[in-house]
């Protein structure tokens, strides 16, 4: 039997529709993810993405917790030492239990997060180890090495501490870690305030203690706690300054790009496509991680990038589910997709977020 190959026009066609598709089932997976991240366990589904998602928000939630409950064991020691104890020294969470029975922990904007880490840890993980694989057969140093050599002081120093938020992204078994201070700053500042609103309601009804110290130590706390935040210095931060250092050198080609993501810097990769494309730092991420790979196609076909390093990019990003014909598809709709078109798909996502996703939720509105 003959296969069917598609014509290039169809194809291309069927990558703007499935791009414009992906926008919408993107949005639909962190509703679901919402959902399924907190089933009972005997419910949840079962897989290593899912798992991975769950344990980071568990210890994400757990360091904001152990890092109130001393800053406010401190400052109560003196007034209530049998407090302050159970504070300091419990091992029993206080807070995890009694902000998930509440359901504060069902934040789409939170979770996407945590979904996001999980995805990049399974990608450079497999990007890193292959990379390793050819270290020694490569003409040249790894990229990052290069860059943190580099004669230009402001790079090989932005390079430097891109490397260090990296390395407060894993712990010491080599498993994902989100921190805190890598989260934006408003769902940083909502987590915190909730962790502080558990903790108020223990040290009041547990610890008898009454409610206007519990408002003021628990609140000094949480200020002191926010107080020390430095968006610039998360990962996502130390990345588009990276690019942003690159690009003015005029060198966020399509090979730098293309070595960053193969050796595993996911997020230098994310930043230079985002700063080639106009668009936000998170879109970029969305389209890198997508599914099914058209939005990531659309991208870089607006960026012009060269088909070689299109190719390879769009092979290293495919899903493991999925089969290598459609993966040989999305190329071969890369290659017939004409820039303009891309440019205007892609126009949409470099609106104002917040507009973007009024424009969403109206179409979702009046279909609905």
């Amino acid at each position: 039997m003959v296969a069917f190959v598609p014509e290039p026009i169809d194809s291309a066609e069927r990558l703007l529709g499935d791009a414009a598709r992906a926008q919408a089932a993107g949005r639909e997976r962190v509703r679901l993810a919402l959902i399924d991240l907190f089933l009972p366990d005997g419910r949840r589904l079962r897989d290593i993405e899912r798992a991975a998602a769950a344990n980071l928000l568990q210890r994400l939630v757990a360091t904001v917790e152990d890092d109130l409950r001393d800053r406010i064991g401190q400052r109560i020691e003196t007034r209530d030492a049998v407090l302050a104890t159970a504070l300091t020294a419990g091992a029993t969470p206080i807070a995890a239990p009694m902000i998930e029975h509440a359901g504060m922990l069902r934040d789409a904007e939170l979770v996407g997060l945590v979904l996001r880490r999980a995805e990049e840890h399974r990608l450079s993980i497999a990007l890193r180890l292959a990379a390793a694989r050819v270290a020694e057969f490569a003409p040249e140093p790894p990229l990052i090495d290069m860059l943190v050599d580099d004669a230009e002081p402001a790079i090989a120093e932005a390079a430097m501490a891109m490397i260090v938020a990296e390395s407060r992204r894993i712990d010491r078994f080599q498993d994902p870690v989100l921190a805190r201070t890598d989260l934006p700053a408003e769902v940083q500042h909502r987590l915190i305030w909730r962790v502080a609103a558990c903790l108020r309601r223990y040290m009041i009804e547990i610890g008898r203690l009454d409610p206007a110290t519990a408002d003021r130590e628990v609140g000094a706390a949480a200020q002191a706690l926010l107080a020390g935040y430095d968006e610039s210095a998360t990962l996502e931060g130390r990345a588009i300054a990276l690019a942003l250092l690159l690009r003015a050198d005029g060198r966020l080609s399509d090979a730098l790009i293309g070595r960053a993501l193969g050796e595993g810097r996911v997020a230098l990769t994310v930043a230079a496509l985002a700063l080639r494309a106009g668009i936000e730092f998170g879109v970029a991420w969305d389209m890198l991680f997508d599914a099914d790979g058209s939005r990531l196609a659309v991208l870089l076909s607006a960026i012009g990038m060269d088909t070689a390093t299109a190719a390879d990019i769009l092979f290293r990003c495919v899903p493991s589910d999925m089969d290598p014909e459609t993966a040989a598809g999305r190329v071969e709709a890369f290659m017939a997709l004409d820039r303009g078109r891309a440019e205007e798909t892609l126009r949409p996502w470099r609106l104002d977020p917040a507009f973007r996703n009024a424009i969403d939720d109206l179409n979702t509105g009046l279909r609905g």
